[in-house]
């Protein structure tokens, strides 16, 4: 199946940002950088907002000492997820379609072999431990625990009440919300779309027919359990064309822009939630340190 198109997450810049002395001017064409930047090691305004990869794992932890500890007030023995590293790059995948040119020759659109491999999923827990877990049925009437009654939400309810405590409330999607908006306006940006003009010239020069890099990537021909040869030499024509466009630099400057207006915009709500990940921190720190 192709790629899905990610419009949010914490993610990438190939210049430096829009107004700290950047390489590439908010106004007009971004300048091409001394060498290629691979997504990966690009950000964006809003991943400073996001916690870092140690705070992750804590708030992680934390809760799941939360959920035992109520799985076992409710007479259930439950083993919770290991505990696992976000890698930053994975969250950038994706942002500006395909940009590699080794996935591109091998893969065209198609995600990576394995990855939704259904023995790679662990099953899904008993009815009566979802119950538990979640506060919802998710099949037929059975049993409540015997420990007692369930917490609302159930015990990660419970858990995420627990790590919020004493901070503002806050929606749950705000900063991934932000950045949706950020990646929509930045489409729009009359820099991104002459960019996609000049990147739908160059992949007809080579036999191909899209107006912009979403068109190729969600073609319903990739629709196939593997790569045909057809999409493989889609896929090439559209890294090339990033590349000798500098797509994906113009596109990123655009994208780092219309970030930090939406936070400006939205100062109010920000400051609301760096205060409420400050308190969930505090909180996991205090529950990790509890016996």
């Amino acid at each position: 199946m192709p790629m899905i198109r990610r419009q949010f997450a914490a993610l990438a810049l190939a210049c430096l940002t829009v107004g700290a002395g950047a390489a590439c001017d908010p106004s007009g064409p971004a300048q091409r950088p001394a060498g290629p930047t691979p997504v990966a090691a690009m950000s964006l305004p809003l991943d400073r907002l996001f916690p870092s990869g140690d705070e992750d794992l804590l708030l992680q932890r934390a809760e799941a000492k939360l959920v035992v500890a109520c799985m076992r007030r409710l007479g259930i023995s439950y083993r919770p997820p290991e505990p696992h590293h976000t890698d930053p790059a994975a969250t950038r995948d994706g942002l500006y379609g395909l940009v590699k040119h080794d996935k591109a020759q091998h893969l065209g659109y198609h995600a990576a072999p394995g990855g939704d491999a259904a023995e790679d999923k662990p099953p899904p827990p008993p009815e009566k431990t979802a119950l538990a877990l979640t506060g919802t049925r998710f099949g037929t009437d059975g049993p409540e625990p015997a420990g007692g009654r369930i917490p609302e939400g159930g015990c990660l309810g419970e858990a995420n009440r627990r790590l919020t405590e004493g901070g503002p409330p806050v929606g749950e999607t705000l900063l991934y919300d932000l950045a949706l908006r950020a990646g929509q306006q930045a489409e729009q940006d009359p820099r991104v779309q002459a960019g996609f003009r000049a990147w739908s010239t160059c992949v007809a020069g080579k036999g191909f027919t899209y107006a912009d890099p979403w068109q190729a990537n969600d073609d319903p021909r990739w629709s196939t359990d593997h790569p045909s040869d057809v999409e493989r030499r889609t896929a090439v024509a559209d890294v090339a064309c990033k590349d000798s466009t500098d797509l994906v630099t113009i596109w990123q400057a655009a994208m780092v822009e219309h970030q930090q207006r939406m936070i400006a915009s939205r100062s109010a709500d920000i400051q609301r939630y760096e205060q409420a990940k400050s308190a969930r921190l505090a909180n996991g720190r205090r529950v990790l340190a509890t016996r």
